[in-house]
């Protein structure tokens, strides 16, 4: 087994643990469905954390050149999808007694949650660099840095137009960031 192979399966267990959290917290939230006062904002950002850990696994087959790893590169590595887990985390509602109202936690919940996403966010503008994938300065940062101050304003913000104006925009980013870079296993694009 080569390193990149044995070191892939750490980031497949802590994006896997951020994904069991987010299907296990859709399932409880079906469970008690009668509980719950659900909110369509939160169901598409379920949606774009789960696209997200997704994307973050596929992208890193690019990694897969890397032979002389190092236990710093590889902590670092771990950044990313570690900030997913713990976003996923923290952006379920905890399943207590009563009711759960999922807007509320959603908004109380969106300084964490969207500060997490940003250090994701600015891990995936600087790995790549770092790892020798890409450089820094290319015309896609300008995409990524738009899509940390979207998350900035949802951040900052608590009014319900600029969460759906920015996660609309978002996940259009994502969508269309995906097909031109990442569409293929080990697919860079827009250099």
């Amino acid at each position: 087994m080569d390193a990149f192979n044995y070191l892939s399966v750490m980031v497949s267990l802590v994006l896997g643990l951020g994904m069991t959290q987010l299907f296990a917290g859709i399932g409880n939230m079906v469970q008690i469905r009668r509980r719950v006062t659900p909110y369509w904002l939160h169901s598409v950002w379920i949606a774009l954390l789960i696209a997200l850990h997704i994307q973050m696994w596929w992208s890193f087959w690019a990694m897969r050149a890397e032979r002389d790893w190092t236990y710093g590169e590889f902590a670092f590595v771990l950044i990313g999808p570690a900030t997913l887990c713990i976003a996923s985390h923290a952006f379920l509602p905890e399943l207590i007694d009563g009711t759960i109202d999922v807007r509320k936690h959603y908004y109380d919940a969106r300084k964490v949650f969207f500060g997490m996403l940003i250090v994701a966010a600015a891990w995936g503008i600087v790995i790549e660099p770092l790892m020798g994938l890409r450089p820094l300065l290319i015309p896609f940062r300008l995409v990524q840095l738009a899509g940390i101050g979207l998350m900035v304003g949802c951040m900052l913000s608590s009014k319900p137009r600029v969460h759906v104006v920015s996660t609309l925009l978002i996940a259009t980013m994502l969508a269309v960031g995906t097909v031109l870079t990442r569409y293929r296993l080990g697919q860079t694009g827009l250099e």
